[in-house]
Protein backbone atom coordinates (compact mmCIF):
# COMPACT_ATOMS: atom_id res chain seq x y z
CA UNK A 1 0.00 0.00 0.00
CA UNK A 2 1.60 3.33 -0.78
CA UNK A 3 2.12 5.88 1.93
CA UNK A 4 0.60 8.81 1.98
CA UNK A 5 2.37 11.98 2.84
CA UNK A 6 0.51 14.89 5.07
CA UNK A 7 0.98 18.18 6.41
CA UNK A 8 1.79 18.08 10.50
CA UNK A 9 0.60 21.94 10.81
CA UNK A 10 -3.03 20.96 11.67
CA UNK A 11 -2.28 18.55 14.05
CA UNK A 12 0.76 20.68 15.72
CA UNK A 13 -1.73 23.25 15.67
CA UNK A 14 -4.32 21.20 17.81
CA UNK A 15 -1.61 19.95 19.71
CA UNK A 16 -1.00 23.97 20.50
CA UNK A 17 -4.72 24.60 21.06
CA UNK A 18 -4.38 21.48 23.62
CA UNK A 19 -1.35 22.78 25.38
CA UNK A 20 -2.74 26.02 25.69
CA UNK A 21 -6.06 24.74 26.85
CA UNK A 22 -4.64 22.65 29.29
CA UNK A 23 -2.59 25.33 30.97
CA UNK A 24 -5.81 28.14 30.78
CA UNK A 25 -7.71 25.70 32.18
CA UNK A 26 -5.55 24.89 35.58
CA UNK A 27 -4.64 28.62 35.86
CA UNK A 28 -8.98 29.38 36.01
CA UNK A 29 -9.31 26.71 38.48
CA UNK A 30 -6.53 27.33 40.87
CA UNK A 31 -8.38 30.75 40.84
CA UNK A 32 -11.90 29.47 41.50
CA UNK A 33 -10.65 27.31 43.65
CA UNK A 34 -10.32 29.47 46.74
CA UNK A 35 -13.58 31.37 45.86
CA UNK A 36 -16.03 28.94 44.72
CA UNK A 37 -15.02 25.12 44.55
CA UNK A 38 -18.12 23.66 43.19
CA UNK A 39 -17.68 26.20 40.07
CA UNK A 40 -13.85 25.40 39.97
CA UNK A 41 -14.23 21.75 39.99
CA UNK A 42 -17.04 22.05 37.13
CA UNK A 43 -14.63 24.55 34.65
CA UNK A 44 -11.83 21.98 35.68
CA UNK A 45 -13.86 19.20 34.11
CA UNK A 46 -14.95 21.35 31.00
CA UNK A 47 -11.62 22.24 30.11
CA UNK A 48 -9.19 19.87 31.39
CA UNK A 49 -11.51 17.33 30.40
CA UNK A 50 -14.51 17.94 27.75
CA UNK A 51 -12.13 20.62 25.60
CA UNK A 52 -8.42 19.32 25.62
CA UNK A 53 -10.40 15.81 25.24
CA UNK A 54 -12.16 17.10 22.08
CA UNK A 55 -9.40 18.71 20.55
CA UNK A 56 -7.34 15.43 21.14
CA UNK A 57 -10.43 13.66 19.34
CA UNK A 58 -10.05 16.29 16.23
CA UNK A 59 -6.01 15.24 16.06
CA UNK A 60 -6.14 11.50 16.83
CA UNK A 61 -9.25 10.47 14.36
CA UNK A 62 -10.15 13.63 12.15
CA UNK A 63 -7.01 14.84 11.36
CA UNK A 64 -5.08 11.36 12.20
CA UNK A 65 -2.79 11.62 8.87
CA UNK A 66 -1.73 15.38 9.92
CA UNK A 67 -0.91 13.31 13.58
CA UNK A 68 1.24 10.29 12.39
CA UNK A 69 3.06 13.14 10.28
CA UNK A 70 3.57 15.45 13.39
CA UNK A 71 4.30 12.56 15.46
CA UNK A 72 6.54 10.87 12.48
CA UNK A 73 5.09 7.80 12.88
CA UNK A 74 3.32 6.81 9.98
CA UNK A 75 1.13 3.88 9.45
CA UNK A 76 -1.13 1.83 6.65
CA UNK A 77 -3.95 1.02 9.89
CA UNK A 78 -4.46 3.92 12.12
CA UNK A 79 -7.65 1.89 13.63
CA UNK A 80 -5.79 2.52 16.96
CA UNK A 81 -5.69 5.97 16.86
CA UNK A 82 -9.33 5.89 16.03
CA UNK A 83 -9.49 4.25 18.83
CA UNK A 84 -7.74 6.66 21.00
CA UNK A 85 -9.62 9.48 19.64
CA UNK A 86 -12.66 8.21 20.58
CA UNK A 87 -12.05 7.23 24.13
CA UNK A 88 -10.90 11.32 24.04
CA UNK A 89 -14.36 12.06 23.00
CA UNK A 90 -16.00 10.04 25.19
CA UNK A 91 -14.57 11.07 28.51
CA UNK A 92 -14.59 14.61 26.99
CA UNK A 93 -18.29 14.51 26.43
CA UNK A 94 -19.08 12.96 29.97
CA UNK A 95 -17.05 15.75 31.23
CA UNK A 96 -18.56 18.69 29.66
CA UNK A 97 -22.20 16.93 30.27
CA UNK A 98 -21.25 16.75 34.25
CA UNK A 99 -19.74 20.22 34.19
CA UNK A 100 -22.60 22.01 31.88
CA UNK A 101 -25.54 20.37 33.35
CA UNK A 102 -24.18 20.75 37.06
CA UNK A 103 -24.51 17.22 38.19
CA UNK A 104 -21.83 18.23 40.52
CA UNK A 105 -18.13 17.60 42.00
CA UNK A 106 -19.11 13.79 42.60
CA UNK A 107 -19.42 13.74 38.38
CA UNK A 108 -16.83 16.26 37.64
CA UNK A 109 -14.31 14.73 39.99
CA UNK A 110 -14.99 10.76 38.49
CA UNK A 111 -14.36 12.87 35.01
CA UNK A 112 -11.24 14.45 36.21
CA UNK A 113 -10.14 11.21 37.86
CA UNK A 114 -11.04 8.91 34.71
CA UNK A 115 -9.14 11.07 32.29
CA UNK A 116 -6.58 11.20 34.41
CA UNK A 117 -5.97 7.72 34.83
CA UNK A 118 -6.36 7.22 31.07
CA UNK A 119 -3.10 9.58 30.64
CA UNK A 120 -1.47 7.78 33.62
CA UNK A 121 -0.89 4.99 31.07
CA UNK A 122 -0.21 7.57 28.05
CA UNK A 123 2.21 8.75 30.79
CA UNK A 124 3.60 5.16 31.42
CA UNK A 125 4.36 4.37 27.52
CA UNK A 126 5.90 7.61 26.98
CA UNK A 127 8.72 6.96 30.01
CA UNK A 128 9.07 3.48 28.59
CA UNK A 129 9.76 4.74 25.30
CA UNK A 130 12.31 7.69 27.26
CA UNK A 131 14.50 5.02 28.92
CA UNK A 132 14.13 2.51 26.32
CA UNK A 133 14.14 3.72 22.88
CA UNK A 134 17.33 5.77 22.21
CA UNK A 135 15.62 7.02 18.76
CA UNK A 136 13.23 9.24 20.29
CA UNK A 137 14.12 9.85 23.81
CA UNK A 138 14.77 13.51 23.79
CA UNK A 139 10.84 14.11 22.07
CA UNK A 140 9.96 10.85 24.81
CA UNK A 141 11.61 12.51 28.02
CA UNK A 142 9.48 16.14 26.87
CA UNK A 143 6.24 14.31 26.59
CA UNK A 144 6.56 12.20 29.69
CA UNK A 145 7.42 15.79 31.59
CA UNK A 146 4.26 17.36 30.01
CA UNK A 147 2.06 13.90 30.49
CA UNK A 148 3.44 13.54 34.08
CA UNK A 149 2.51 17.58 35.23
CA UNK A 150 -1.66 17.12 33.36
CA UNK A 151 -2.22 14.24 34.93
CA UNK A 152 -0.91 15.51 38.05
CA UNK A 153 -3.20 18.44 37.77
CA UNK A 154 -6.19 16.06 36.66
CA UNK A 155 -5.73 13.60 39.87
CA UNK A 156 -5.37 16.25 42.46
CA UNK A 157 -8.22 18.49 41.17
CA UNK A 158 -10.24 14.93 40.87
CA UNK A 159 -9.50 14.30 44.50
CA UNK A 160 -10.69 17.80 45.69
CA UNK A 161 -13.81 17.54 43.42
CA UNK A 162 -14.32 14.66 45.16
CA UNK A 163 -13.46 15.27 48.88
CA UNK A 164 -15.51 18.41 47.98
CA UNK A 165 -18.69 15.49 47.21
CA UNK A 166 -18.22 14.12 50.74
CA UNK A 167 -17.31 10.80 48.67
CA UNK A 168 -15.84 8.10 50.55
CA UNK A 169 -13.34 7.57 52.19
CA UNK A 170 -13.36 11.80 52.36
Amino acid sequence: MARITADPAIASVLFAATIVTSVTGIFVTIFFLFSNPGFAYRVAAAILVGIVGLLSFLRHSVFYRSDQARMGWIQDRPEFQFEVGYANLAIGLIALAAAGLNWGPLACGISLLTYGTYLLCALLLHVYEAVCVVEIRGRATKSAINTAFFVAALCIFGFLALAGSHAAPF
